[in-house]
């Protein structure tokens, strides 16, 4: 169900041509080995790049104590040490984003995993650009409770503006030293965090591969009946009206397609689809008589 979830989170789309890519993600489907803190979604590049538990200081220190409990389905990262943490303690991500805007946010926070260890409360979103100063999220703040659901971020815009190749970093610091109930935290409190999601719009507009040596589509205009041949093996295939609307999706891999819209209105269209040996999907317009 949680997989069921994200997927349907990555194809949300904003805006009136393009979706949403998925950038970076963690669900944590395991809870052990080298890359079980490493985000699971999101381009290659950052897949890469950890969840980390930081320390305000000179240095924004890292504290190597994130360990796994049950999450919203699979696992979630937990760690203690929270006390006195309010504008000092924080969760922190980073990933790349050249040629991308309109970021989005996601997560789910719970501060309790038995009735002795009350987690933090408190939190709010924060950005920034590397080698610059985090500010805040608008509309970041976060309380957190017994549960997945209270401390929920659902595609929270980020106002991250030219991120050109520099990392973009996103905290969640603690804004109080209070425990989910009210009471002062102590240091067994557990804070967790789980389904992290960033999304964001490509800068480069509407890649025209059609007739290319890349792809081919025929016929053009069509009745909503027509194939998709490519020379670089897809990974996916998608259909959106130009509302956003999710039309079809397909993330079969293979190297030619039929594909049948049904009885769809006539109209303009966009084809989004994804290639084996890129991160970047191509997007082209196409018209339905």
């Amino acid at each position: 169900m949680k997989k069921l979830l994200l997927v349907l989170a990555m194809t949300v789309v904003t805006g009136v041509l393009f979706a949403q890519d998925t950038l970076t993600g963690w669900t944590f489907p395991v809870n052990s080995g080298l890359d079980s803190l490493n985000a699971n979604l999101g381009t290659s590049q950052n897949k890469g790049y950890d969840l980390r538990f930081n320390w305000v200081t000179p240095n924004d220190t890292t504290i190597n104590s994130i360990f796994f409990v049950d999450g919203a389905a699979d696992y979630a990262a937990a760690t203690t040490g929270w006390d006195n943490g309010a504008d000092l303690k924080y969760w922190s991500i980073k990933f790349k984003a050249n040629n991308y805007g309109n970021f989005k946010v996601s997560s789910s926070q719970k501060g309790i995993y038995s009735p002795y260890d009350m987690g933090p409360k408190d939190f709010k979103l924060q950005w920034k650009i590397s080698g610059g100063t985090y500010a805040d999220v608008p509309g970041g703040t976060i309380v957190v409770a017994n549960d997945w659901t209270t401390g929920r971020v659902t595609d929270l815009a980020v106002p991250v503006t030219s991120p050109g190749t520099a990392s973009v970093y996103i905290r969640w610091i603690m804004t109080s030293n209070l425990d989910i109930n009210g009471s002062v935290l102590t240091a067994n409190g557990i804070g967790m965090i789980d389904d992290i999601l960033v999304t964001g719009t490509s800068t480069l507009g509407s890649d025209d591969i059609l007739f290319t040596n890349r792809l081919n589509i025929y016929p053009v205009p069509n009745h909503g009946k027509f194939t998709v041949e490519s020379r670089i093996p897809v990974t996916s295939i998608a259909v959106f009206d130009l509302n956003g609307k999710t039309i079809y999706t397909n993330h079969s891999q293979g190297s030619a397609f039929a594909i049948d819209l049904g009885n769809i209105s006539k109209g303009t269209y966009i084809l989004k689809v994804g290639f084996a040996d890129t991160d970047k999907p191509y997007s082209v317009r196409f018209l339905v008589d």
